[in-house]
């Protein structure tokens, strides 16, 4: 009878122990549950279409009249836009990003004269194969919408004007890549493209009938096959402060040295809801390209451009 009290003790504390464990178990399988299934409706409302965008106006002046300490009377103002347009569905993603710029500068008694001029467009589709790396195709063009001028040239009385540079699609780039996208982190995308396409078009005669931008005399597209890498960045560095940087590094197969680099950053600082301080910067160097250096000698040379400005945007 003694013996059989203290095995029933020892019974109720083994199921009351047994108890109390399937129900931790129990209340951890629940929990489980809850983290997936938020997880799975966060995924499902993120899907479909997502629309963002950035519209910057800078604007500057400088008057002077009289001034002894000399200097220039000066007019300035830039216009720039980004804008974006993505899809997720399951697998499947669809990311188009389009930039457009123009600004235009007067100095003196000189006419209003382009300081920036861009469209950019970028599409890339993208198959998930796994959580961090997707088979994808990227579509990327460019071109401008006005003329560009050479003011350093002889002006030309004939035509009333300086001698053309480019135009509305002459040149334009147009490549087309096949490959691999790698995320390593949520701001940052890199797509390895072993098989790319790299079209140069020159769709005005006579820029075309100079050779201009590497096509042959007399054609308005010339064509290169070749490897990509494609690198993104898009992320707020400090609060009110992010950085957009792309970089492209083309290698055609013909000359793999002779690589055609393409780098745009920019840096936006929000002053408040409507003011924002921008800075940009553009390298582009292509070895096929020649231009008109400044000691008068001509051949291929790292173009540079950037631009600095307080202006009104609006973000949605």
């Amino acid at each position: 009878m003694k013996y059989s009290g203290i095995v029933l003790a020892m019974t109720c504390m083994v199921m009351g122990h047994i108890h109390i464990h399937s129900q931790t178990v129990g209340q951890g399988l629940v929990d489980s549950l809850k983290r997936v299934t938020t997880a799975l409706n966060t995924a499902k409302n993120e899907e479909g279409w997502s629309l963002s965008g950035i519209t910057n106006v800078t604007f500057s002046q400088v008057g002077l009249l009289n001034w002894t300490a000399g200097g220039n009377s000066s007019i300035s103002i830039i216009g720039l836009g980004m804008y974006k347009a993505n899809y997720i569905r399951e697998n499947y993603t669809w990311n188009n990003y389009l930039e457009i710029g123009y600004g235009l500068t007067k100095i003196g008694d000189v006419e209003f004269r382009k300081s920036d001029d861009r469209i950019i467009f970028v599409s890339q589709a993208g198959i998930a194969a796994g959580q961090m790396m997707n088979h994808s195709l990227l579509i990327d063009f460019r071109t401008q919408f006005t003329d560009g001028r050479n003011y350093v040239g002889a002006f030309d009385s004939a035509s009333g004007n300086y001698p053309l540079t480019s135009t509305f699609l002459a040149p334009a780039f147009l490549t087309t890549a096949l490959g691999m996208e790698i995320k390593p982190m949520k701001s940052l995308s890199i797509l390895i493209a072993p098989l790319t396409g790299r079209t140069t078009i020159v769709a005005n005669r006579l820029l075309s009938e100079q050779g201009a931008f590497n096509v042959t005399k007399g054609h308005t597209i010339k064509a290169f096959l070749g490897a990509l890498i494609n690198a993104h960045f898009n992320d707020q560095l400090f609060e009110n402060v992010s950085l957009n940087s792309r970089l492209n590094v083309f290698s055609p197969f013909s000359s793999p040295d002779l690589m055609v680099v393409n780098c745009e950053n920019l840096i936006s600082m929000k002053v408040n809801s409507f003011i924002k301080v921008t800075l940009s910067l553009d390298v582009f160097y292509d070895h096929k390209i020649m231009i008109n250096r400044k000691d008068g000698t001509t051949g291929p040379s790292t173009q540079l451009k950037n631009t600095f400005g307080v202006g009104f945007g609006y973000t949605f």
